[in-house]
């Protein structure tokens, strides 16, 4: 079928049934836009119209595919020979559809492939997807949010390790990376100013005191250590051979989420 030769046929026809396009569009159950582009050969009628469409226009369907009339005073074409032209035009018509088909398929492929690639882009810049932990400070004003990969400039990075971001009201960001270990709970102090975080590195428990004001953060295992060689047991003389034991510190008796009070890190004397 020659689109262009066939759509000169079917407006010709249309015409002399003195039809307008809306009109044989509604006798076909389509739109008067699906018939402007049949005239104008920009594209062929569906195989199902075929037969309505010629019975519309009062031509066969042999004639249609061919874009042209059978001459009166010609011989009309054998069944044989119409079936045949019916058959190839199926067949021709059946290749387009599974190409576009094809195409469509493959191009929503593309549309969901980059969609998911766009969404685990943006979960995996926001940290949803290795979140820990989340702790708001007493006074409402400050969050920290511990997450199991390393912080990596805007984001995170595919390396395993323990980071930090604390949040606060104003849009200011407090950001730390404590390396491979394992996160075990922050708590926060009364005032929303301290905090501590526990890790267990290598089978020990780590206790780490953060000082948002001052900006500072210390290991408060030797902190407490230090204060242990300041007691009364270092002023009266006692002393281990090997020195002072390293303080080994269970993690505090309070959940994650709840705050943290000084007598909960009060070492025995």
């Amino acid at each position: 079928m020659d689109n262009q030769q066939t759509g000169r046929l079917i407006r010709e026809l249309r015409t002399e049934q003195g039809m307008t396009q809306r009109e044989l569009a509604q006798r076909l159950h389509v739109t008067d836009r699906a018939v402007s582009k049949w005239e104008r050969g920009l594209c062929a009628p569906d195989l199902s119209l075929l037969e309505p469409l010629a019975d519309a226009l009062g031509c066969s369907i042999p004639e249609l595919i061919a874009g042209q009339r059978t001459p009166p005073d010609s011989q009309a074409p054998e069944p044989r020979a119409q079936m045949e032209s019916v058959i190839a035009y199926s067949l021709r018509e059946l290749r387009e559809k599974a190409g576009r088909s094809r195409g469509r398929l493959y191009l929503a492929s593309l549309i969901c492939m980059a969609v998911l690639a766009v969404c685990g882009a943006l979960l995996w810049r926001s940290g949803v997807l290795f979140t820990l932990d989340r702790t708001v400070s007493p006074d409402g004003t400050r969050e920290i949010t511990a997450y199991s990969k390393a912080l990596h400039g805007g984001g995170f990075s595919q390396k395993d390790a323990v980071s930090l971001i604390v949040r606060d009201s104003g849009g200011s960001q407090w950001r730390v990376i404590y390396g491979p270990c394992r996160y075990l709970g922050s708590w926060w102090a009364p005032d929303s100013e301290k905090y501590v975080v526990a890790l267990e590195d290598n089978g020990e428990v780590r206790l780490e005191l953060t000082w948002l004001e001052r900006n500072a953060s210390s290991n408060l295992n030797a902190y407490l250590s230090t204060g242990v060689e300041a007691s009364e047991l270092a002023r009266s003389g006692y002393a281990y051979e090997d020195g002072w034991p390293e303080i080994q510190l269970p993690v505090p008796a309070v959940e994650p989420g709840q705050y943290l009070h000084a007598d909960l890190l009060r070492v025995p004397g």
